[in-house]
């Protein structure tokens, strides 16, 4: 148990890093209109504290909750409309004489930007009828594999990717989603 965290951990890092390493003007605008939303909203809480204090306690909850949660919409954000891309056709084949599953999938390139990077995540995750159930089983998957890649998507261009995947020994069924962030 131990061990996946800290495997988790370190993908997270590894991811966090990559992104960072890969920031372009919009990132630096957008996050620093963040950053300066949150100062100003700590100091606005400072000015109300003699003349509100319920007020002043308001501002310094939203900032913070501000602060932590809204890095992850803006990065959605700059995603969906800098670096927009989309995986499709996502198809896997156990292979019958090994414990072997080979997983098929796409990425097209609909910015108006080469991709040089992209770091694709397939999950492995069990099938379930409830959608939160789904979502937990993807937090918690048979099994997780993250690919860096270097290597050029042009606009609108269609690139295929593979990942094989040996000694995979399950009978149970399985649901695979793949995702992926190009820089």
């Amino acid at each position: 148990m131990r061990r996946k965290i800290v495997e988790k951990m370190d993908d997270l890092k590894a991811s966090i890093s990559l992104y960072i390493k890969h920031f372009t003007s919009y990132d630096y605008i957008a996050y620093g209109w963040l950053l300066a939303t949150f100062v100003l909203l700590l100091i606005l809480s400072i000015l109300f504290i003699k003349k509100s204090p319920k007020t002043s306690l308001f501002l310094i909850l939203l900032a913070f909750v501000l602060f932590f949660i809204c890095p992850m919409f803006v990065k959605n954000f700059l995603d969906k409309t800098i670096r927009p891309l989309e995986v499709k056709n996502i198809s896997y084949k156990k292979l019958h004489f090994s414990d072997t599953l080979i997983l098929n999938w796409s990425i097209q390139n609909l910015s108006k930007n080469p991709y040089q990077y992209c770091q694709t995540t397939a999950i492995i995750y069990e099938p379930s009828k409830s959608k939160i159930k789904s979502f937990l089983d993807k937090l918690n998957p048979i099994l997780s594999r993250t690919i860096l890649e270097e290597k050029t998507i042009n606009p609108n261009e269609i690139n295929n990717d593979q990942l094989v995947l040996n000694n995979f020994n399950t009978n149970r069924d399985i649901n695979i989603s793949v995702k992926a962030e190009c820089y």
